[in-house]
């Protein structure tokens, strides 16, 4: 027993003498950066596109010559024991420790103020043990190194208040439209609140939970004598105004947005970011973007959710404005203003289609894909350029169809869409399996406008260390060692000029009063048969300025939904056509486009060329439709169902068989096909489809498909 209790003890003494251990080494190791504390928090320094300091309000926090009620109602709630701790609060710890092995799960947290600082300004968010040990280890350094009201402002100026609002002095500005220190007790109080949880508690989409933290907030600061029970109940009564409007040349979303490149790119070091940022272009969007007329409002009544980027050909981020700093990397189906991307320019550089090709704007059907124009009328024979300005959805997806699904998805991904190896026709529609985001849909647009170059948009120009060296640096999209052509500068051309008329008569044409040379694609996705719409979209372009406008519901939310009629080519539109009056001179053409070609067969004598096509279910239940071709000829494959021909697919030919799996076939139907070069025919086939059909067959042959 006695040798047990000796094993014991030495055991235990190790341990703890190794935990002591370990703490004075990670202590010594941990070293305080007071760039990163004393620069409002910014773990960075950042510039405009003139090189001057970028910063959100000339205002000037400071807790010494604020109202007592304003500190007391952040420390009341967040750490009331932040006077008499040295860094560490062991009670709460304790506390928290109690109650989580209680409830058997993680409740409540037991960080103080000057843990909170450190996390804000020098560590990531991941929840591991070794940040928490650096966290009460920089904690306590800090406390040695600053007073309690320094480190008290440096928290204020360092935290989040949604909304894209850092800093106290920030959040005043947009939530009440005065000042920090000219705060009431109820409105310090509400600011406060929203620490835990700035989306719960935010009072422009959440006000009862808002009410409700503040009254919480109220309570504390009474409960703890922080004030008097005259100043509680008159803070209880009064009235709150959310002003929730960024002043004009407000730049904290894009700082915000920049931060977060910042730390992807380098990580977070108390760097010099130089950016693109642009002054007057960030007060003509946030004017227009404020201008109560084009307020729009949910189903619920409250203020939609909207983000507005604008940018140069090149990828060049110059402004920004958003509600919500989620929208900017969300997966979104930004529906028709992905067909000049994944639809017609695919169809143009590979010669399928001219902008003066007609097409049948017929029904059309391909097993439970069924698609129909958004006004439920066809019009018979209709342009390419007809069908993208007005966003017919039926042609397109005939015209994405003879371009070949898959081609259409390398050029896709080449131009920046994150897209999936299982799209479907639906594509055609901007319904992606996994959406794109609001940066990848601006990229696309961007590498139209400057001639066919992948290009991935950046709000930063460069990266400097603290001794002047250039770390990163954004190069334009043809100026990069390995650039990406994805298409032809003369596809853009054409396909900005088909864009004309979306402007001219098409589903931008509120656009139409601008004189200077304009184009744009309008896009809006509906929410099933509710009638209500999540997403209204317009991007336009000049030959300087690409712009992106979007007004939706981030949260997919039914409540949060836009009202019937609200679509991309409406106050969108609006919004798109005043900010682009605002932003740009005009002084600049597009070119114009040369004629374009379709791929044709190389000459032949048709009476020495035959076409034996070969067809079966296969194991997949789909037709699966092989033949022998000649190198460099065009070959159409067609069915034919109750009648009905329709063209399948265009190719040309590399000498060798070629084999196609027709995934959209609907199952238990007798179809017909057969194939066409020139004017020589094929044998017609006849298949009778299964039961079953796996809709995901294409992807078996996909290493057999190839394509000019």
């Amino acid at each position: 027993m006695r040798k047990l209790f000796l094993y014991c003890s030495v055991f235990f003494l190790s341990l703890a003498a190794l935990v002591a251990v370990s703490a004075v080494l990670i202590y010594n190791s941990q070293h305080l950066d007071a760039y990163k504390l004393e620069n409002k928090g910014a773990r960075t320094a950042f510039y405009d596109d003139k090189g001057d300091l970028i910063t959100s309000t000339d205002e000037t926090f400071d807790v010494a010559k604020a109202p007592e009620h304003i500190k007391w109602a952040f420390i009341c709630v967040e750490d009331k024991d932040f006077y008499r701790h040295k860094g560490i609060s062991y009670n709460r710890v304790a506390k928290a420790a109690y109650k989580n092995i209680e409830s058997k799960k993680t409740k409540e947290g037991a960080s103080t103020i000057s843990q909170q600082l450190i996390k804000n300004t020098h560590l990531t968010p991941e929840r591991t043990m070794k940040r928490k040990v650096r966290e009460a280890a920089l904690a306590i350094k800090l406390e040695k190194q600053y007073s309690k009201d320094q480190i008290l402002n440096m928290y204020l100026d360092a935290v989040y208040f949604g909304n894209g609002i850092t800093g106290i002095s920030n959040a005043s500005h947009f939530y009440y439209n005065k000042g920090a220190q000219e705060l009431t007790i109820r409105e310090a109080a509400g600011l406060a609140g929203m620490l835990r949880s700035p989306g719960r508690f935010n009072p422009l989409t959440n006000p009862v939970n808002f009410t409700d933290r503040t009254n919480f907030v109220l309570n504390m600061m009474y409960n703890q004598c922080k004030i008097t029970k005259d100043e509680y109940q008159s803070a209880r009564t009064q009235d709150l105004t959310i002003h929730g409007k960024r002043d004009s040349g407000d730049a904290s979303a894009y700082l915000n947005a920049a931060i977060e490149q910042v730390k992807k790119l380098c990580g977070d070091n108390g760097y010099k970011v130089y950016t693109f940022f642009d002054a007057e272009v960030q007060t003509a969007i946030n004017e227009v973007a404020n201008t109560p007329d084009y307020a729009i409002k949910t189903v619920s009544g409250k203020t939609a959710d909207t983000c507005i980027i604008s940018a140069t050909p090149n990828g060049q981020i110059n402004a920004l404005h958003t509600n919500n700093k989620l929208v900017l990397n969300a997966k979104r189906n930004f529906a028709s203003t992905l067909k000049p991307l994944v639809v017609y320019a695919p169809a143009i550089e590979r010669g399928v289609v001219t902008p003066d090709t007609v097409i049948m704007d017929t029904p059309y059907v391909a097993g439970d894909f069924h698609p129909k124009n958004h006004d439920d009328k066809f019009r018979g024979e209709v342009t390419v350029r007809e069908s993208l300005a007005n966003s017919y959805n039926v042609p397109a997806v005939k015209v994405l169809e003879y371009t070949g699904l898959a081609n259409a998805v390398d050029i896709g991904r080449g131009l920046g869409l994150n897209l999936s190896d299982d799209e479907s026709l639906a594509l055609a529609l901007g319904a992606t399996t996994n959406g794109v985001t609001a940066m990848e849909l601006l990229g696309g647009f961007c590498g139209i406008s400057n001639g066919g170059f992948l290009t991935m948009p950046s709000f930063i120009k460069r990266v400097e260390n603290k001794n002047g060296d250039i770390i990163w640096q954004y190069m334009e999209p043809h100026k990069q060692a390995i650039s990406k052509r994805v298409l032809s500068n003369n596809t853009c051309l054409t396909v900005t000029d088909m864009l004309r008329e979306t402007v001219k008569s098409g589903t931008a044409k509120k656009m139409a009063s601008l004189d200077f040379d304009i184009v744009a694609k309008t896009g809006t996705t509906e929410r099933g048969q509710t009638g209500t719409n999540t997403d209204a979209v317009n991007i336009s372009y000049t030959p300087s300025r690409v712009l992106l406008v979007w007004n939706g519901n981030a949260s997919m939310k039914p409540e949060n939904d836009l009202p019937k009629g609200s679509s991309g080519g409406g106050l969108t539109t609006f919004i798109a056509r005043d900010i682009q009056k605002a932003i740009n001179k005009g002084d600049q053409k597009f070119e114009k486009p040369e004629p374009i070609k379709l791929a044709e067969p190389v000459s032949y004598k048709p009476e020495k060329l035959s076409i034996t096509l070969r067809g079966s279910t296969g194991s997949t239940g789909a037709p699966a439709l092989g033949f022998n071709t000649v190198a460099g000829k065009q070959y159409k494959i067609y069915k034919c169902i109750g009648g009905t021909v329709s063209l399948m697919e265009v190719i040309k030919a590399n000498g060798n068989e070629y084999n196609f799996v027709d995934s959209t076939a609907p199952k238990q139907t007798i179809i017909e096909y057969h194939v066409m070069c020139g004017e020589v025919m094929s044998n017609t086939i006849k298949i009778y489809t299964a039961r079953d059909i796996n809709t995901n067959a294409q992807k078996d042959t996909k290493s057999k498909h190839w394509y000019f």
